[in-house]
């Protein structure tokens, strides 16, 4: 950045100047969220009356801070390729306040902490099932084709007559078709069973992925599991840690170490069938990664060609579709 500078004398005599003029309020609030490079995690993960195998390498799960941009942070945030900004509606659905989204988030994390457990320990032979009581519309993005046909806390119970318990269970089944593709959903609103028809569009983060436009919960959902474990999340929000939390679980109740003592670390999100999907700020993930000094970073199929063009020699980016293909791909780099 000081060679930038140097380079760069009319831009940072501009800059300066801009900060001076900003100054009096430049902690103000601006229309926009910022996105950068957060801590890579290690989960600190107990499991009570079962035995466990510590492990010498590390799974790190990749995070990102994400808040509402000052004026301060909006101007590096133009001047630091690593920081990316997003206008407020892309960020905060109609409807929905800053602390709503905050608590949306963490309520995903605990979803998320739940279904990977399971993934986890379905692949090492338990059979665990899980069920809510359905999808629970919480906000609506501004160009959602159902922001007039659905309404905050609508409980989606069915795509096309297939019932869904779960948002795991509604993305799921969402994979399954295209964008564009028109589904029929049904609903209870106010006690009564209706049903929409809506087209599903592209994610708005997610490249070529088919999204329906709202953010969603799980209502009392539910897991049954063998034994107690806990993983300390922390402040972390959102579904993007369930491949590397499934993955800690699954590496600390199996004796090999699938790590060899190799640093590892990766995201995406897990579905109960043990699929992973794309994450948001992939490319602040991915530099989190290199700055951990991460010789292998797991992404989602849907997310690589971003990640990729980070690739060099000392750090291999390898794109995943599920939890068994993540298991592969660790095996097979760390044996070398």
């Amino acid at each position: 950045m000081k060679n930038f500078f140097e380079k760069n004398k009319v831009l940072k005599i501009a800059i300066i100047t801009y900060l001076v003029a900003i100054f009096p309020f430049g902690f103000a609030k601006t229309d926009y969220y910022f996105m950068s490079p957060g801590p890579p995690y290690q989960w600190d993960i107990s499991i009570e009356d079962e035995k466990t195998f510590e492990f010498d390498g590390n799974l790190y799960q990749l995070t990102v801070r994400r808040d509402e941009a000052n004026y301060f942070v909006y101007a590096w945030a133009n001047l630091n390729s690593q920081i990316d900004l997003y206008p407020r509606e892309v960020i905060l659905p109609d409807g929905v306040t800053p602390q709503e989204l905050s608590e949306i988030s963490i309520q995903n994390m605990i979803t998320s902490e739940n279904v990977a457990i399971a993934v986890a320990l379905n692949s090492l032979g338990y059979g665990i099932e899980s069920e809510g009581d359905g999808v629970l519309v919480v906000g609506l993005l501004d160009d959602s084709p159902v922001k007039d046909k659905l309404l905050k806390n609508d409980l989606i119970t069915s795509i096309n007559n297939q019932i869904v318990k779960s948002t795991t269970e509604f993305i799921s089944l969402l994979k399954s078709y295209e964008i564009g593709d028109t589904v029929e959903i049904g609903l209870v609103r106010d006690e009564k069973q209706l049903k929409i028809k809506t087209t599903l569009i592209e994610h708005i983060e997610y490249a070529n992925e088919p999204m329906v436009g709202f953010l969603a919960s799980t209502p009392n959902q539910k897991f049954t599991f063998p034994f107690d474990i806990d993983i300390n999340t922390g402040n972390v929000g959102g579904p993007s840690a369930g491949m590397m939390m499934a993955l800690n679980v699954y590496n600390l109740l199996t004796e090999s170490d699938i790590t060899n003592g190799e640093k590892i670390a990766g995201t995406g999100t897990i579905e109960i069938d043990g699929s992973v999907g794309p994450v948001g700020g992939v490319k602040q993930k991915v530099i989190a990664a290199k700055r951990a000094n991460a010789s292998l970073i797991l992404v989602p199929t849907a997310n690589y060609l971003e990640a990729s063009v980070y690739s060099d020699e000392n750090t291999s980016i390898v794109a995943v579709d599920s939890f068994e293909e993540a298991l592969n791909v660790i095996s097979d780099f760390s044996s070398r």
